[in-house]
């Protein structure tokens, strides 16, 4: 079905009302055949400016509608997807469903959720962010590199900006949607021996402070040049919010789902404590600074789920198939269904500590700092074992002050033993995307060992 044309932007076809969302799912639905059916219809408009070399060298947009339909029937289950506005699209991708149904296994398949009475709120939205214009994001662009050239230095990132309409319904009555917005503004900036990185993310592109992304990474650089090396070994470290992001998340995809304890291959053993006091980790889907979205991949409402509580292993995510086997609730973390992953926390944050940044590094006598972490890799799932590299600013901390830089790193730690000895916690936490592009939002870490290899 065509859809209305935004004012501003791109001139792009993305529906921005609720009514109009939930019309492109109703759509589908209605060719839907079967026990039950759920119909998601996604409309999104992502523009990026990205840059190199201090110079803009792309600036593109991307508008599109996407179709989706799940039927159910004799036990099996049909999936199929179109993208693009061309007439027929409903009826063509509720009949490519049917047809894959037919041909699928027979298999124990979890029920279709029914509506929880949940609201479509909160939501992350802002009218700048939708708006926002590619000089806006060119704007962006010209305070990181002034502040480079000002130094003799050179910077490379994007800026982006993102709108996302979903609507959820399905044949036992639930309907749900929502619009969102995400900006997202990455630097990373160079010079003959030695780089500096930072980045910022928020739903409302006005609130991204700038001029700090720019100082942060411009200063890092500056600190960053000439790198020596240092013999591998155990070491302290103060790790920024880039670093723990990665933490956390590689936390997430291993541990926090409920498939992957159902398939006994999660670290996390309920009651027990495997972290120190000061370590708390939870997915809260209402913390403004996450992206907070009120619903599910099924339609269930997100809950708050407090999955790490000061060391203690508290809780896992839930979907309809996982609480199903355990019988408990979703904890509304579901992705598209049928899928292998399982539930997956999408709002996660550890909370902040008492200490200032300069304090952490204020009590190492001898140890490293890392600004973030590169090509991460699970090793050992099961004991939270990654490997990957230091990357864009790694110092060694002398008498409790950053000292000079080093080369980067190779490191290969276990994730659960390095947060078993936290020995102090930022009060300040800021926002990053993990590897997923879920946002985590992580304080400063004060860990008392990390294994360098190389």
């Amino acid at each position: 079905m065509p859809l209305p044309r935004r004012p501003g932007g791109t001139g792009g076809v993305t529906p921005r009302s609720r009514d109009e969302l939930l019309s492109a799912a109703d759509a589908v639905l209605t060719h839907a055949t079967g026990d039950g059916a759920e119909a998601t219809a996604v409309a999104s408009e992502l523009e990026l400016t990205r840059y190199a070399a201090s110079i803009i060298h792309q600036n593109v947009a991307e508008t599109g509608l996407r179709l989706r339909a799940r039927l159910i029937a004799d036990n099996r289950v049909g999936v199929a997807e179109v993208r693009g506005e061309a007439s027929g699209s409903a009826a063509r991708v509720a009949a490519a469903a049917e047809d894959a149904r037919r041909l699928s296994a027979r298999e124990d398949v979890a029920p279709l959720p029914a509506p929880d009475g949940g609201d479509d709120a909160p939501v992350a939205f802002s009218e700048a962010t939708a708006a926002a214009s590619p000089e806006a994001r060119a704007d962006m662009v010209g305070a990181v590199t002034r502040l480079a050239a000002a130094q003799g230095l050179r910077a490379y990132g994007f800026v982006s900006t993102q709108t996302t309409g979903t609507a959820l319904v399905n044949t036992r009555g639930l309907r749900r949607a929502a619009t969102s917005t995400q900006a997202s503004m990455v630097a990373l900036v160079r010079g003959d021996n030695g780089s500096g990185y930072a980045a910022r993310h928020s739903p409302d592109v006005e609130s991204i402070d700038v001029e700090g992304l720019a100082t942060e990474a411009v200063d890092t650089c500056m600190r960053n040049q000439n790198a020596h090396s240092v013999e591998p070994g155990r070491f302290e470290v103060v790790l920024s919010p880039y670093a723990v992001a990665d933490l956390l998340g590689h936390l997430s995809w291993v541990g926090f789902s409920a498939l992957a304890k159902q398939e006994q291959r999660s670290f996390m053993r309920l009651g027990e404590k495997l972290m120190s006091d000061t370590v708390t980790i939870a997915d809260d889907c209402r913390e403004p600074q996450l992206f907070p979205y009120p619903f599910d991949d099924e339609g269930v409402s997100t809950r708050v789920v407090n999955l790490v509580d000061r060391g203690v292993c508290e809780s896992f995510v839930y979907d309809t198939p996982t609480a199903l086997r355990d019988g408990v609730e979703s904890t509304g973390h579901s992705l598209p269904q049928p899928n292998t992953w399982g539930p997956f926390p999408r709002h996660m944050h550890m909370a902040g500590g008492d200490r200032t940044v300069d304090e952490l590094v204020g009590a190492v006598k001898r140890g490293l700092y890392i600004t973030r972490f590169w090509y991460v890799r699970d090793v050992h799932p099961l004991r939270t074992i990654i490997t990957g590299m230091t990357r864009d600013g790694t110092f060694l901390i002398e008498d409790g002050k950053l000292s000079a830089p080093v080369n980067d790193l190779r490191f290969t730690q276990s994730i659960v033993d390095a947060l078993a000895d936290v020995r102090g916690v930022s009060r300040d936490r800021l926002l990053e995307l993990e590897e997923g592009e879920t946002g985590v939002l992580s304080p400063w870490l004060h860990l008392g060992h990390f294994a360098f290899t190389s």
